[in-house]
């Protein structure tokens, strides 16, 4: 006989409404401490003014050391300038309770639907600054997919840092702006095995409008590569290597972080006179087992000797260290932490996924997974957002909208500039409420190539060890 209860006919719901005996309460899951956002500055997008903002920086008039030639007037100086952009994007979720069903149901839908979707807000909006930041910080660094030619078009496991190249001191190109590589606008790059300098004059994707993943470069004249060959940008970013190396392959389980390894990572940054945030430091986020290597080193275990009351110990906590904070973050990039990343390695076009576009490759052909600490900087990454009272018209909102305030498992989810939008019931019977969570901007990565080396970007160093 057909069960016509007010209750929804999903087998999933009634095993929660009526089977065995139930507690009344939803606990909650494991959840990450987001952090990476925390290194954005948060900027509003002026309104009026088009879904793309063109930033602009300028770098230092060389000193002029020379003494002048009486009666002979300075020659005229100019500083370089840059730019980069950022384009206003929207994201979101949605999740539907039907009100009948969450009324009879002993424990309370609705309430946990909203609280379920905060929390993929929060999630969500972490890891689109964490992959911005790491694939600035991966710029310009890859290797060949497949042994070929001699071929000027050639597989690549990452476009990320080979689609764009800046040569102020050609006619055609751009003397400011990051355009497209062509046979006008070339970007120089080495890759091993190769006698020479080579030049990328242009790309293809495998998935169209990507950069990031896995696709084609073409040379300016035919190369013979090997299979897994490093190849480089002339504005690569500075990588830290466990054990030195120009790829990810040369990484073994034996490359475990040490405290040189951040000496190196810092010394870049310096180098470079980068600022420090807020808080006078760097910012370094580790996951827990690089966090665990770090313990191994003998310098480690020296500099902390006779200390095992010291919350370093006794929180299992490094703190603070040579200039940096260093931040325990879960979300750091790993197979379990980036959407599509496989467990084993396999060839690069496969390990690669737009779902969450992370830029570099998480196994090496060995077997070793790659861990990355990330090194920041202030001023790298900012989070242009857009008003989302500008979205309500005069004809008024049907519902609610405000700003999800969660907390799970005793931690504050960090929600602020989302949108949350309880839409009345809108069906026939008017019991179907729709839960929604909106957020419109970017998180454009400053570019400093106007200043110091030749790096891209300088305000971000991963460094990669193994495990």
């Amino acid at each position: 006989m057909a069960d016509f209860s007010t209750i929804l006919q999903s087998p999933q719901v009634r095993a929660l409404v009526q089977e065995n005996i139930l507690e009344r309460a939803f606990h909650d899951a494991l959840f990450p401490r987001l952090m990476f956002r925390g290194d954005a500055t948060p900027q509003l997008w002026p309104g009026n003014v088009g879904d793309t903002m063109v930033f602009t920086g300028v770098g230092l008039i060389r000193p002029n050391l020379a003494p002048l030639v009486p009666g002979v007037d300075p020659v005229v100086s100019q500083f370089p300038a840059e730019q980069w952009t950022a384009t206003a994007r929207q994201y979101a979720g949605t999740i539907d309770t039907h009100m009948p069903t969450s009324i009879q149901a002993i424990a309370d839908l609705f309430l946990r639907n909203t609280h379920q979707l905060g929390l993929q807000a929060g999630q969500t909006l972490n890891r689109l600054p964490r992959n911005a930041m790491y694939a600035a910080a991966l710029s310009g660094q890859s290797v060949m997919d497949g042994a070929a030619g001699p071929l000027a078009t050639l597989r690549v496991a990452r476009l990320n840092g080979f689609t764009r190249a800046r040569r102020p001191d050609l006619v055609a190109g751009s003397p400011v702006k990051f355009d497209f590589v062509s046979a006008n606008n070339p970007l120089q790059v080495t890759v091993a095995g190769v006698v020479g300098v080579q030049s990328i004059i242009a790309f293809a994707a495998d998935t169209a409008g990507d950069e990031t993943g896995p696709g084609t470069v073409t040379f300016s004249a035919p190369i013979t590569v090997a299979d897994r060959a490093a190849i480089k940008a002339v504005d690569a970013s500075f990588i830290v290597r466990v054990g030195g190396g120009a790829r990810v392959d040369d990484i073994t389980s034996a490359s475990t972080l040490q405290m040189r390894d951040l000496r190196s990572a810092m010394a870049s940054m310096r180098q470079n006179n980068i600022p420090e945030h807020a808080d006078g430091r760097m910012h370094c986020h580790l996951d827990p087992v690089q966090e665990a290597q770090i313990y191994n080193d003998p310098e480690w275990q020296r500099l902390n000797t006779s200390l095992p009351d010291y919350f370093i110990y006794k929180d299992f906590a490094i703190g603070q260290t040579l200039g940096m904070a260093m931040f325990r973050n879960s979300e750091c990039p790993l197979p379990e932490t980036v959407a599509g990343s496989p467990t084993s390695f396999v060839t690069p076009s496969l390990s690669f996924s737009l779902a969450d576009p992370f830029a570099g490759e998480m196994i090496n052909p060995t077997g070793v997974t790659i861990h990355r600490a990330l090194v920041s900087g202030q001023g790298g990454v900012m989070e242009y957002h857009q008003d989302m009272n500008q979205l309500l018209t005069e004809a008024g909102i049907t519902g609610r909208v405000g700003e999800p305030q969660i907390n799970n498992n005793g931690i504050e989810v960090y929600t602020d500039r989302i949108q949350l939008i309880l839409r009345a019931p809108l069906n026939r019977l008017q019991d179907q409420v729709a839960s929604s969570w909106k957020f419109i901007g970017d998180w454009p990565v400053r570019t400093d190539v106007t200043s110091g080396n030749l790096a891209r970007y300088k305000r971000f160093t991963t460094i990669e060890s193994g495990s």
